[in-house]
């Protein structure tokens, strides 16, 4: 099964996609967004390819449900699906820059007018670093606005980060290169173990230990340096008694395991490693080793909390490993010379270099399938969809979708006046 791909020309810097707006930064300093429910409908070319297209650039999480799951047992509407994907796989879907702009719907110079190291948006703010600090603004704003997104962002913080990761629950996960790791926590509950770093707003340091980039592993946070050996910061929910005698969960830090532990290696070389939720991946020569990371190990039942799955071999022209990314469909890797997709049924996608930036958004509620790549002339956006088809519980690449049991509980942001979050209720300890 192949992925569906949306070509987009033009000279791009930066991408993100938010509860359906494109945003895309350009080289000149522009910040543009775009409509992107209208700009997929338009590329709907036959009525029959509606539910295709739809699954594949608007609802990416519909098809994990539990009960069109069981659907997927019977043969006929199996295949039925698939052949309704399989009709668009080899369509081109390709958008001109003056067709572009008939779904732009605001332009504006990129806040601060520097162009962000990275970006994250999240509960409808734009978070964004560059060397003079780390910046929130308003994002997903009335179309009636003047600008898509505050021209007038708040400074939070002076540190020159490297870049940032939002998690699922109020919190922002920042490299801070030689600085160390740090966390924005927008959570009524803030941890009471770590050092918070500015007094302005709520960032604590989790590590001195060098950052290149982190991502969000369940409740922790795994930490790659491209110069110092890596580790998984790990948290814990600790139950205390707060106001009207009523128990909450507070997320503490709890302990660092570095990456030679975690792969078992006794040598004191350097590698690169990275990690998301229920997998660890570390590069080697010529491909790159998995590791299954069990967050709720059970040690009276002599489960391991590490266990390696598999090695994935990479051809030598596409060079080096120099990042990695994971998502629900399968593992992203950066080399010197090539982009590649290790797809969770087992084929591999290759993207020719140079790449300038590559997104994948995990958390994301309709997006989890895209894969968003930037070239020199052009974004493709790439939709995968075999990975709803796959027993996850035998997964070797790719993050295990699990069906997740929520609570709603109102929060006292420190950004936002109020806000609604949602937690998944197998990560909090009753």
């Amino acid at each position: 099964m192949q992925p569906v791909k949306i070509t987009i020309k033009g000279d791009f810097y930066d991408c993100q996609i938010y509860r359906g707006r494109l945003y895309l930064w350009t080289f000149d300093g522009d910040l543009k967004v775009y409509n992107w429910n209208e700009l997929v409908r338009s590329q709907i070319k036959k009525d029959e390819d509606k539910i295709a297209m739809t699954f594949c650039f608007l609802d990416g999480n519909y098809l994990y449900k539990s009960s069109l799951i069981e659907l997927f047992k019977d043969i006929d509407f199996k295949a039925l699906l698939l052949q309704k994907f399989g009709a668009i796989e080899k369509e081109s879907f390709e958008l001109s820059e003056s067709k572009l702009n008939n779904f732009l719907i605001g332009h504006q110079d990129t806040p601060t007018g520097i162009l962000p190291t990275d970006t994250e948006i999240y509960s409808n703010k734009l978070y964004f670093i560059h060397d003079k600090g780390l910046y929130s603004g308003s994002a997903h704003r009335s179309k009636s606005d003047k600008y898509p997104v505050s021209s007038r962002p708040n400074k939070l913080w002076d540190c020159n980060l490297l870049s940032i990761k939002a998690n699922k629950y109020p919190q922002l996960a920042l490299s801070g290169g030689d600085e160390g790791l740090f966390e924005l926590n927008m959570a009524d509950n803030l941890p009471t173990n770590l050092k918070q770093v500015e007094r302005r707003g709520p960032i604590f340091q989790i590590s001195n230990s060098h950052s290149s980039f982190c991502n969000y592993s369940y409740l922790n946070i795994y930490n790659t340096s491209l110069v110092e050996d890596s580790f998984l910061a790990m948290f814990k929910w600790n139950m205390v008694i707060g106001e009207g005698n009523r128990e909450k969960a507070l997320r503490d830090f709890d302990t660092e395991i570095d990456d030679k532990t975690i792969f078992n290696i006794k040598s004191k070389k350097h590698f690169i490693s990275w990690g998301i939720e229920d997998k660890i991946y570390k590069a080697i020569d010529g491909g790159f080793d998995v590791i299954k990371f069990n967050n709720y190990t059970n040690s009276e039942k002599g489960e391991k909390r590490f266990t390696r799955l598999k090695r994935v071999n990479i051809q030598a022209w596409k060079g080096k490993i120099i990042n990695g990314g994971t998502a629900y469909f399968g593992n992203i890797v950066e080399c010197e010379n090539a982009l590649i997709v290790a797809q969770s049924d087992g084929k591999y996608l290759t993207i020719p270099g140079p790449i300038t930036r590559w997104r994948v958004y995990p958390r994301s509620m309709n997006y989890e399938n895209h894969l968003h790549v930037i070239l020199d002339d052009r974004i493709e956006i790439y939709s995968f969809n075999h990975d709803y088809f796959i027993n996850q519980e035998d997964k070797e690449l790719g993050i295990q979708f699990r069906s997740e049991k929520h609570f709603r509980t109102r929060r006292t942001s420190y950004f936002d006046d109020e806000d609604e979050s949602v937690f998944d209720s197998a990560d909090l300890p009753f």
